[in-house]
C-alpha cells in the first residue's frame, strides 16, 4: 500500500496554521470591539479565524486561538492583536491617572489593522509620533517605506505619549547618528505578552 500522506504544516486541520496567545480580560471587550466591529475587521483583513474564550470566574486572562491557511496570516493576526493591546492599554492607563486618552488614540483604535501595523512599523523605524507616521503613510499613498524616508528627512518631531493620556515613546534613536534595525512583527508580539505574563 501507498505511504501515509505526510502531516499538514502548521499543525490542526489540514492545511491549516493554529496560534495560541491570551488577553487580559479587563481588555478583551476592547479587543472585540463594539458589536464585535475591531475582531471582524481583524478576520476579514489577516483571513484568520479569531476565537477568544469566555472569561471564567476569576481569571485573570482569556485564551485567544487563530487559525489561518498560510503561517504569515497567522502571525499577521497575532502581532495585531499585539498592537491593539498596546493601544487599549494607554487607553486605560489614562483612565486610570483620570485623564482623557488622546486624540492620537482615538485616530489609532480606529484604523484598519493592516494600516495601524504600518503605522507602528514605520513608529519604530523613525521614532515620530504616531499621528505624523500616519500622515505621512497617507501622503506617500500608502508606502510605508516612502513614509519612513518622509518623516526620516525632515527629522519627524516629538513622540507622541508627551501629553496627556498616549503612548509610550520610544528611546531616543538619533544620539549615535544611526537608527538600530526595527524590530520584527514577531519580536513585538513576543515582547508584549512577556509584559503580559508579567502582569
Amino acid at each position: 500500500p501507498p505511504p501515509p500522506p505526510p502531516p499538514p504544516p502548521g499543525g490542526g486541520e489540514e492545511g491549516r496554521h493554529a496560534r495560541v496567545t491570551s488577553i487580559p480580560t479587563e481588555l478583551a471587550a476592547g479587543l472585540i470591539g463594539r458589536q464585535g466591529a475591531a475582531i471582524s475587521r481583524m478576520q476579514e483583513d489577516s483571513g484568520a479565524s479569531i476565537n477568544i474564550s469566555k472569561p471564567q470566574p476569576g481569571d485573570a486572562s482569556q485564551r485567544i486561538d487563530i487559525c489561518a491557511s498560510s503561517a504569515a496570516a497567522a502571525d499577521e493576526a497575532v502581532t495585531w492583536i499585539a498592537t491593539r493591546l498596546t493601544d487599549l492599554r494607554g487607553v486605560r492607563d489614562a483612565q486610570e491617572r483620570g485623564l482623557s486618552f488622546s486624540d492620537e488614540l482615538k485616530t489609532l483604535l480606529a484604523l484598519r489593522p493592516r494600516v495601524r501595523q504600518q503605522v507602528e512599523s514605520i513608529y519604530q523605524m523613525c521614532g515620530a509620533a504616531r499621528e505624523e507616521c500616519l500622515r505621512a503613510l497617507e501622503e506617500s499613498g500608502g508606502d510605508a517605506q516612502a513614509a519612513v524616508e518622509t518623516l526620516l528627512l525632515a527629522d519627524g518631531g516629538a513622540s507622541g505619549g508627551a501629553n496627556g493620556g498616549g503612548l509610550p515613546s520610544p528611546p531616543d534613536q538619533r544620539g549615535g547618528g544611526q537608527l538600530p534595525p526595527p524590530a520584527t512583527a514577531e519580536e513585538l508580539a513576543i515582547d508584549l505578552l512577556r509584559r503580559d505574563a508579567q502582569g
